[in-house]
């Protein structure tokens, strides 16, 4: 900030700092809720699925209106996205097509593997599958793109967790968080120290977390700026993908987690990698669940 320069206005009665814009992340999350919800919402519903007061909602939605990312259905009052937000969703897509620059190493790693290849993209907190490759065997577990796993007791969404902000960490880990299954990790401050191991050693597992018999292995993606753009993963039986992970099967994941990375222009893995080798060392698989 200039010197002698006022405060910006987070247009909410407060002043934001240099990184982060209060009202623009309110005004992203109202975005993001209506395109999870997948039909018109109203502002009550929105106000209750975002945790912020009705009047706020309202003003963005106003404001979000006026702009064109937003439109109102006239019987209902209902909202619902706009058409310049096709636009730009077609101007990103051209500009940065995560699946189409993932889907060889992703066919390598479904070969090599023997088992179901997942693509997700960061969302709000959560891991949003964008693309599956399932396994040529008899047996294979399905997943469709739009799913979105448990952020806290799923290998992708603890990912997306691990190198998200520390108010978007906050926000997801302080709601409640239900046990899917006898196996679900939901306590917090286990999860946080997960979410540091992740950082340093650039995988996670989840078994039986989300459904029993299925565990997923997971690897983070980067751009050029280090910043998360995705989750490369395998998902499959507990008979074929264990815990602790199989040394050849996570050298084969983060292979192709690095190849992707390179394909970003990235070389967060040839940086990253040789330390979370020597983590796993010198505190062994065992240590890392």
């Amino acid at each position: 900030m200039a010197r002698g320069r006022p405060p910006e206005d987070n247009g909410d009665g407060g002043s934001a700092d240099s990184i982060t814009v209060q009202s623009v992340v309110v005004a992203a999350r109202v975005l993001e809720a209506l395109a999870q919800a997948g039909e018109p919402m109203r502002v009550t519903e929105l106000a209750h699925v975002l945790g912020e007061s009705k009047a706020r909602v309202y003003r963005h939605l106003t404001t979000l209106r006026r702009l064109g990312y937003v439109d109102q259905e006239a019987l209902t009052e209902r909202y619902l996205l706009g058409w310049k937000l096709f636009q730009l969703g077609q101007a990103a897509a051209e500009q940065f097509d995560l699946r189409r620059r993932a889907e060889p190493a992703m066919a390598r790693l479904r070969d090599l593997t023997g088992q179901t290849v997942l693509l997700a993209v960061p969302a709000s907190g959560e891991a949003l599958v964008i693309a599956a490759m399932e396994s040529v065997s008899k047996v294979s577990i399905s997943v469709k793109p739009g799913n979105r796993p448990p952020s806290y007791c799923s290998a992708q969404g603890r990912v997306v967790l691990a190198f998200a902000d520390d108010d978007v960490r906050r926000r997801m880990l302080s709601r409640k968080l239900v046990a899917h299954t006898p196996h679900s990790l939901t306590d917090p401050a286990a999860i946080e120290k997960r979410l540091k191991r992740i950082r340093e050693r650039l995988w996670e597992s989840a078994p039986e977390e989300g459904v029993l018999g299925i565990d997923t292995l997971s690897a983070p993606l980067f751009d050029h700026a280090d910043r998360l753009v995705g989750v490369l993963s395998i998902i499959g039986s507990i008979q074929f993908i264990t815990t602790p992970p199989d040394a050849k099967q996570l050298s084969l994941l983060q292979g192709a987690a690095a190849e992707i990375c390179r394909n970003l222009n990235s070389d967060a893995y040839e940086r990253l990698l040789g330390a979370a080798r020597q983590s796993r060392a010198s505190g062994g698989t065992n240590a890392d669940q």
